[in-house]
C-alpha cells in the first residue's frame, strides 16, 4: 500500500486502491473465509478478527489521510473517509459482491472504484 501514498491524483489513488485490495482479498480469500467461519465458535473472536484485519485497517487509514490531503474540499471528514474505505474495500465489501451476489472480482473492482471516486472526489 505504500506505493499508493505517492500518488497525487485522487481518482488514480482510488482506482489503485481498488486494484490492490482486490488482489489482497482475492489472494487471501480462503484465509478470510476460514477466520470468518471460526468467529462464532472462537473464545476470543474479536481479538482474532482484530489480528486478522488490524494492518489492513491501518493501511486504509493511511490512504484516507493521503486522500484528504489531496482533495481541496474533502467530501467526508477524515474519520468518515476511513469508514467509507473500509465499507467499500474491506473484506466484507468484497465478500458481499463476489460471494453473496456472484459478481466477478473484476466487476466488483470496477464498481467499487467508480463508487468511491463518485463519492469522494
Amino acid at each position: 500500500m505504500a506505493r499508493l501514498l505517492v500518488l497525487t491524483d485522487p481518482g488514480e489513488l482510488l482506482r489503485e486502491l481498488a486494484a490492490a485490495t482486490r488482489h489482497g482479498n482475492e489472494g487471501q480469500f480462503l484465509v478470510h473465509e476460514a477466520i470468518r467461519k471460526a468467529l462464532p465458535a472462537h473464545e476470543q473472536a474479536e481479538e482474532l478478527w482484530e489480528r486478522a484485519t488490524g494492518e489492513y485497517r491501518k493501511a486504509l487509514r493511511d490512504v484516507a489521510a493521503h486522500l484528504d490531503a489531496l482533495t481541496a474540499r474533502p467530501a467526508a471528514s477524515g474519520e468518515e473517509t476511513v469508514h467509507l474505505l473500509w465499507f467499500w474495500f474491506g473484506p466484507s465489501g468484497w465478500r458481499t459482491l463476489v460471494v453473496e451476489n456472484g459478481w466477478s472480482w473484476e466487476r466488483a473492482e470496477r464498481f467499487l472504484s467508480r463508487t468511491a471516486i463518485a463519492a469522494l472526489c
